[in-house]
């Protein structure tokens, strides 16, 4: 008999020892029995018998690729979790479905050539690409990012290994997936979570067998096991997509990064407006590749509209929810056959529903954050942990009858264009709505048809459509993510106004008209994104990322006393502990105090030295990990 240290997946469990009646390797799969269930756990080691009687393990066809195992352990170490839970995250490799190994790239002999001719400045790009490590493709909308992925994506299956195309999220992947299948046909293979069982398990056979060799798809598509990765696009490198909001906190793009450090595979970040952080490093490593093309030049004219401060009662009075200038220039559009497309940072009605007497909010009972207004539901909603209830005729906490909602949402601005347009076609798309991959592709197909007038939604419209007839992007609410407590609020909301604008005016002349009391930021930097950059990077405090690296300890518990108490617990562990470089912040309330019935504090510390951060994360998780849930690199710090 022989005996191994076992860490089951997915599992808060200790490592366990196992027994087995043939030798295994490390890290192979295997199934146990943890508390009467039936798991898979990783081999970590061999081990002497044990002085107590334990269970045996069964062997299995899965094992995990070398670049998995690396991301693992890296992850683990990184993010601060267990091994266990690290490996959790990835599909493994099922030795019983490669029928042929490598299939697809014995078969593949024949070279492919893409039909696209790039132009000099493509192939320069091109060029700059294959020639440095972890590069930054800075490329301008339309300046023909896709087709130099799609000529490194060639190259990359003409040395038979294959490629991942990452996305942020699914609303990019019909058109993706239309561009990549004109040029590599079957052997494209789409990946996110609302394809189904069945489509996954297909997909996972054609995968195993060799016969997808392109994987396009959203962050999950990272933890797949991909035989023979030879390249990583990491598109729209910019998107908080890519962050886990649950624990292991990791970044897809950042575990990109590192594999391309670590391994010979390339990894090429791309995006219309980089993060500051990307744009940093990228610029200081010189892997950084300036793509321009036409976008705010003749094809683009912005208009710039004082705020519009208004407001609907719930008794149906309701003002103009649009400037009356915007409304009649979307009246011209659609007068000349043109199709217009509007933003909004808020789905459903409105955001929150007020009292105009004491200003309460009505907060949801489990989460301390005004509910949202769902008026064809006629319900108010909580979008954390979706609890809802029936809209109050009265103030709960006044009792005053005067409630009134502000922040206009995609539902409400539709419904309102529906009554000044009667005769348009008008569409909804954002979570809410477009709840099903078959509803994008049929919303996208509709709209692209000249279906529907003027489509309505959230930044799902901003994420890389092709919109053939669109010429007016109306932007409105872009100010309460400039207002945002978010250190990162300048950053977010410029990149939303580039990427929406880069919608209209695809083929011809656009027009961009925003909503704004903050006209005079936004014209200094609608014309250069890089110039934004150049400011943000001299006048961001020196306490934040780039400069700084942040981690979040979360403590949270139904009871606030505990909450507190275990916070105090670890205040005192880190007074024993030698700081060095690093910096305890202090503690608070989290933005949002109560989240699924727990209240919540966050100590924040802060660090210029990565390694001496992660020392002290590891020891408080090693001292109290069960105590607070600890992210490093959190997207908020507050």
């Amino acid at each position: 008999m022989y005996y191994y240290l076992i860490a089951p997946l997915g599992l808060k469990s200790p490592i366990l020892t196992y027994g087995s009646e043939t030798q295994c390797v490390k890290d192979e799969l295997c199934s146990i029995n943890v508390r009467n269930k039936e798991c898979l756990g990783v081999v970590l080691e061999s081990t002497p018998a044990p002085t107590f009687e334990c269970k045996i393990l069964e062997k299995t066809h899965l094992r995990f690729l070398p670049h998995q195992k690396m991301l693992a352990e890296f992850i683990m170490q990184y993010y601060c979790v267990s091994l266990s839970l690290s490996y959790s995250l990835f599909t493994p490799f099922d030795e019983s479905l490669c029928v042929t190994k490598d299939k697809g790239n014995e078969d593949s002999k024949v070279d492919i050539v893409p039909q696209v001719k790039l132009n000099l400045a493509q192939n320069d790009a091109l060029h700059f690409l294959q020639t440095h490590t972890n590069p930054l493709l800075f490329g301008d909308t339309g300046s023909g990012k896709t087709e130099i992925y799609i000529h490194l994506i060639a190259q990359t299956l003409n040395q038979h290994k294959n490629a991942l195309f990452l996305m942020p999220e699914i609303a990019l992947t019909p058109q993706i997936e239309s561009r990549l299948k004109a040029v590599f046909g079957d052997m494209v293979g789409i990946w996110h979570s609302k394809i189904t069982k069945a489509q996954k398990k297909k997909f996972l056979d054609k995968l195993h067998n060799g016969d997808i060799r392109v994987i396009a798809g959203a962050r999950s598509a990272f933890f797949l096991p991909v035989m023979n990765l030879g390249l990583v696009i990491v598109d729209e490198e910019h998107d908080d997509a890519y962050k886990s909001q649950s624990v292991p906190h990791y970044n897809t793009r950042d575990l990109a990064l590192y594999l391309g450090k670590q391994s010979e595979m390339k990894v090429v970040l791309g995006s219309a407006t980089p993060s500051v952080s990307s744009y940093f490093y990228a610029t200081k490593q010189k892997s950084l590749y300036r793509l321009k093309g036409q976008y705010f030049g003749s094809k683009k004219h912005i208009k710039i509209l004082t705020s519009n401060q208004n407001t609907e009662s719930t008794n149906g009075e309701e003002s103009a929810l649009l400037p009356l200038e915007m409304i009649e220039k979307i009246r011209q559009k659609l007068e000349k056959k043109e199709q217009v497309i509007v933003f909004l940072p808020t789905r459903a009605h409105y955001k929150m529903l007020v009292c105009q007497t004491c200003g309460s909010g009505v907060e949801c009972a489990f989460c301390s954050v005004n509910m949202s207004l769902h008026l064809d539901k006629n319900a108010l909603m909580c979008h954390y942990c979706h609890w809802s209830k029936a809209i109050p005729r009265a103030c709960p906490q006044c009792g005053s009858e005067n409630l009134n909602s502000f922040r206009i949402g995609t539902a409400q601005v539709a419904n309102f264009l529906q009554r000044v347009f009667a005769d348009s076609k008008i569409a909804l798309f954002d979570r809410d709505n477009i709840t099903t991959h078959k509803k994008l592709k049929d919303t996208l197909k509709a709209f692209n048809a000249g279906e529907i007038d003027i489509l309505v939604g959230t930044q799902m419209l901003s994420k890389g459509h092709d919109y053939h007839n669109v010429n007016l992007a109306v932007v409105l609410g872009i100010d309460y993510v400039l207002k945002s407590a978010d250190y990162r609020c300048n950053e977010r909301a410029l990149s939303l106004l580039y990427q929406i604008a880069g919608r209209a005016g695809r083929k011809y002349d656009g027009e961009v008209w925003i909503e704004s009391a903050n006209g005079a930021f936004l014209e200094r930097f609608l014309g250069d994104y890089e110039d934004f950059l150049h400011f943000e990077l001299s006048s961001r405090p020196k306490i934040y990322p780039p400069f700084m690296r942040l981690a979040t300890l979360t403590f949270m518990d139904k009871s606030e006393k505990k909450a507190l108490e275990n916070l105090a617990k670890v205040r005192n562990l880190l007074q024993e502990y030698p700081l060095g470089q690093v910096e305890i912040v202090g503690d608070s309330k989290a933005l949002l105090e109560r989240l699924y019935d727990k209240y919540r504090f966050v100590l924040l510390v802060r660090s210029a030295s990565t390694r001496e951060l992660l020392g002290l994360l590891h020891y408080v998780r090693l001292q109290a990990e069960n105590l607070c849930e600890i992210e490093i690199d959190p997207l908020n710090i507050i």
